[in-house]
């Protein structure tokens, strides 16, 4: 939850890199939602009005901020999550690129030099691969026999896979090529994972013996994880560097481009 990899290993740390899982250590948006509506259900389950429910968000993920650290992740996910309670608390119509361009003038009025970060570049590339390219690969998905949870999850690594691929080849000099089938194979349970460990946390408080239970089931659910990034990483070809991953990176930029323009040619005919 607070994105603290000092405990594992370096091997481990190794194995998410080269499996495409790296960014489940990282803190990300997914762990702000589970922040904002954890407040929310919170709210709701006393009986306090909605109104207060979107305050208490703000001040949760306000502490959360000041409990991870101010990580370029952390502040985009931050202010775009407080700007939807904002927006709603002040009945304004929310836009998910308004509060991309948010986060990132926020964070680069904080400090100008994190637009040379890797985790600057990285995660704004990956939330604008979500919402330019996750729906045009879902409706490429709709003509395969996929579940739609699958469908999701692939659409969304595909994406994220083309756009950081290029950045991770100039900054890193390495990229991972296996991260699609390494977050299929972790996506079902990283919510359950994430979630279970904000209740453990709340649970702690006042029932230690039973946040210990929770946190013995949520550690067979960690165990799962790094099983799934060292096996994939195992695989030979799961990282390419060098030359290899100077032509993924570019095979990436030219795939996006590809991608985008039949995307593209099909939405002007259907229109």
């Amino acid at each position: 939850m607070l994105g603290d990899d000092a405990g594992l290993s370096d091997g481990l740390k190794t194995s998410f890199r080269r499996s495409g899982l790296y960014h489940l250590l990282a803190v990300s948006g997914q762990n702000v939602v589970l922040i904002a509506c954890g407040a929310l259900g919170l709210a709701w389950l006393v009986g306090l009005p909605r109104a207060a429910g979107h305050v208490a968000a703000l001040a949760s993920i306000a502490a959360y901020v000041l409990a991870v650290g101010p990580q370029s992740s952390v502040i985009r996910a931050a202010v775009s999550g407080g700007a939807v309670s904002v927006a709603w608390l002040a009945a304004r119509e929310r836009d998910a690129w308004h509060t991309l361009l948010l986060a990132a003038l926020v964070l680069l009025a904080w400090s100008p030099y994190a637009l040379f970060d890797p985790g600057f570049q990285l995660s704004f590339a990956a939330v604008l691969a979500i919402f330019v390219a996750v729906g045009p690969a879902l409706r490429v998905l709709e003509g395969y026999p996929v579940p739609p949870a699958l469908a999701m999850t692939i659409a969304v690594s595909v994406a994220c896979s083309l756009a950081t691929a290029p950045i991770l080849w100039l900054r890193f000099g390495q990229v991972p090529l296996l991260g699609v089938v390494a977050n299929a194979l972790v996506e079902p349970v990283v919510g359950v994972l994430l979630g279970l460990g904000l209740v453990t946390a709340c649970v702690d408080l006042v029932a230690p013996g039973a946040a210990a239970l929770l946190a013995s089931l949520n550690g067979w659910i960690a165990v799962y994880i790094a099983a799934c990034a060292r096996a994939v990483a195992a695989a030979p070809f799961a990282q390419a560097t060098g030359r290899a991953a100077a032509a993924a990176g570019l095979g990436a930029l030219v795939a996006a481009a590809y991608a985008w323009r039949r995307w593209q040619t099909s939405f002007n005919r259907r229109t």
